[in-house]
């Protein structure tokens, strides 16, 4: 327990948990303080992971103080008030000086109960504590005239235009029930001590934010060039209703612009993630491929290295488990680089087949194949596995064929003559979730990539996230950078982490959800699979990234 001094009284309350006061009374804390609790509890509960802010009132003053001070940890603030400016902004244009002049005005009238709880909020807070109905008056008071509703030619509100009884009761009863009328008036005697109410001169909120203007009677938006002075805006969506309550007298509309802000954010951090891993991998494509062109002519091109390179017997079905098959096929040249590739066959729970990133296509395999039942799904399921799929659909007209997210939209996609039919997600669909578990691991670059579970067998398939290759099958050069990529660990390719590393917080929760499978067996298209101790080697295979 730590004591609270207010009002020149000890008051005694709980500590938060792992963030004592040092020992020593502390008084209430603001906004600044909060939103250092606030990073804190983010921190401890998602480590270094990047988070998202939106906040309205007092959420957006503790929101804006997170982004002030934690910008490498907050990746986009929204806020439906602007509460906070720097101390060195004023205003300027004729539309920010009428807002500071309507502001102003609206501060004499509104805002003495701010002064009553910043500079005596035990006096008034031990009174409210022994009268439910004086609570209730003063709570009602706000609503009605901080809402966006309409009024009586008296200025009296029709508070049951944005709200309804249950909802005004339940807000009262929270104060009520608790107890907690005296302790929400700190956070003005706070804001007050610790000198939080706006931010330092010189200072910028310089994470990307985004506002949603309703038009709060009381603390009505500023103009957006007035709010540019202090905020890195790259949003500002003037609202046509809704006031200073607005995820209560709005909660659709305010759902809506939140969404599309943090979406456009997304959208935009990936763009950036795609040209940097763009530059990583053209960079690291062209070292490999210079250096392994210069053994190239010592790889003799026979069926005997062929053989050598990958897993005999080629192009023909073999089982791996009960419904499940596989099909080695290559070496396929990448810049030079002699790499075994892999198909997976996997019947569904109908008897059709799902052809699992297609190697080529020849008569006698399709033949072999169509032993084993139908093909009735034809599936890429990252940007790299596609090339061969278009002589598959020549043979199979009927059969459907999936893509990995953004797949469609690459530029030598578009040119070929490849069909895509329907976009993979992160769950499996209709067709084949009575057979498959599916999700995505995202990553830079556009190199998303979908596995999938075979529930029967407890057999994970993936293709470029695991690489497996053997040593002795591969030249002495490549066999060197290969090492080097640590390509031959049973590990993630060292020139495709970064990609990995740019799909942040959300790649390593989707690699978790893979390792937590605890999958029998693995497939993947290059290189050995494991085909024992699945669990156990692909946690070590992804002790990088998690």
């Amino acid at each position: 327990m730590a004591p609270l001094v207010a009002d020149g009284h000890d008051v005694v309350v709980p500590s938060l948990p792992g963030y004592a006061f040092s020992g020593r009374p502390a008084a209430p804390i603001g906004p600044r303080r909060t939103g250092v609790l606030m990073h804190g509890l983010m921190t401890e509960l998602f480590g270094d992971a990047r988070y998202l802010v939106q906040g309205g009132d007092w959420g957006a003053a503790i929101g804006s103080w997170m982004a002030h001070d934690h910008p490498e940890a907050v990746a986009a603030l929204h806020l439906n008030m602007v509460l906070l400016q720097a101390a060195d902004i004023s205003p300027k244009t004729p539309d920010e000086l009428a807002w500071a002049a309507r502001r102003a005005t609206l501060a004499k009238e509104e805002t003495g109960y701010a002064h009553e709880q910043g500079t005596r909020p035990q006096t008034l807070g031990i009174a409210m504590s022994d009268s439910p109905v004086g609570v209730a008056a003063w709570i009602l008071e706000k609503f009605g005239a901080w809402s966006d509703v309409p009024r009586d030619e008296h200025g009296r509100p029709d508070l049951w235009q944005a709200f309804d009884e249950d909802t005004l009761l339940t807000n009262i009863m929270l104060y009520l029930v608790e107890g907690s009328f005296i302790t929400s008036t700190w956070m003005y005697r706070g804001r007050m001590l610790e000198g939080s109410g706006e931010l330092p001169a010189g200072s910028r909120v310089k994470v990307p934010t985004g506002v949603a203007a309703f038009p709060d009677p009381v603390f009505p938006p500023p103009p957006r060039s007035h709010a540019r002075k202090t905020y890195n805006i790259v949003h500002w969506n003037e609202m046509e209703a809704g006031g200073h309550f607005a995820a209560l007298e709005q909660p659709g509309v305010l759902l809506a612009d939140m969404r599309r802000f943090f979406a456009d954010q997304a959208s935009s951090r990936a763009r950036r993630r795609r040209r940097i891993a763009g530059a990583a991998g053209v960079i690291g494509v062209a070292a490999l491929g210079f250096w392994t062109l210069a053994d190239s002519h010592r790889r003799p091109d026979d069926t005997q290295a062929r053989h050598r390179a990958t897993y005999p017997p080629l192009d023909v079905p073999k089982v791996f488990a009960e419904g499940v098959w596989i099909v080695d096929s290559g070496p396929i040249n990448a810049m030079g680089i002699a790499l075994p590739v892999r198909m997976t066959i996997v019947r569904l729970e109908n008897g059709d087949l799902l052809l699992h990133s297609p190697t080529p296509y020849s008569a006698e395999l399709a033949k072999a194949i169509e032993a084993l039942g139908r093909v009735r799904h034809l599936v890429a399921p990252n940007i790299a596995h596609w090339t061969y799929i278009a002589d598959w659909q020549r043979a199979y007209p009927d059969a459907t064929t999936w893509a990995a997210p953004g797949l469609r939209d690459r530029a030598q996609v578009r040119a070929s003559s490849v069909r895509f039919d329907a976009e993979l997600g992160g769950t499996a669909p209709a067709e084949w979730s009575d057979t498959l578990d599916q999700g995505m691991v995202p990553a830079g670059a556009g190199f998303n990539e979908i596995w999938f579970f075979h529930r029967q067998t407890r057999t994970l398939v993936l293709v470029d996230l695991i690489e497996n290759l053997d040593p002795d099958k591969l030249p002495p050069v490549t066999r060197l950078l290969m090492q080097a990529s640590a390509a031959t660990d049973g590990t993630t390719a060292r020139y495709l982490r970064l990609p990995v590393r740019l799909g942040g917080a959300d790649a390593r929760k989707a690699v978790r959800a893979i390792v937590a499978l605890e999958p029998d067996r693995v497939i993947f298209a290059h290189g050995r699979p494991f085909d024992t101790n699945g669990a156990a080697r692909l946690k070590r295979g992804f002790e990088w990234l998690i």
